[in-house]
């Protein structure tokens, strides 16, 4: 009979624990990557070529914030194509402006993984970090 009255003590509580741990981990700031400072700097081709490799090469670079120096394919205002395989969504939280195909850029974001049949590499939170003349 102890074990029962326990029961309904406890397990309420373990669920209200629970239940705070979670909305604690959903109630967290939205991640600024155009506030960090990037971990690797280097050019598109790279970060494919070392993405594409997998395995413990690719470890660092995935969910890290990377600064690319690239020529834009394209921009429709939503995602940026550079030559040299990486589709980047920007980070709709800040303004930004259309880039130019051709265009030179330096630009910065988060590196959400490698897609192996199209061979490209996917970035979100892009952040247009300066122009190049």
């Amino acid at each position: 009979m102890d074990t029962h009255k326990l029961l309904r003590i406890a397990l309420p509580l373990m669920a209200a624990a629970a239940a705070g741990i979670g909305w604690l981990m959903m109630d967290k700031p939205h991640r600024d990557v155009g506030g960090e400072v990037a971990r690797h700097k280097m050019v598109p081709e790279e970060l494919q070529m070392v993405l594409a490799e997998g395995g413990e090469a690719a470890a660092p670079y995935l969910d890290a914030v990377v600064e690319l120096y690239g020529v834009v394919l394209e921009d429709d205002g939503r995602r940026v194509m550079l030559e040299g395989g990486v589709v980047a969504s920007w980070d709709t939280t800040r303004d930004r402006r259309l880039l130019e195909k051709g265009e030179l850029i330096k630009l910065k974001g988060r590196v959400t993984g490698y897609d192996d049949l199209f061979e490209e590499v996917r970035m979100d939170g892009l952040v247009l970090s300066e122009s190049q003349p």
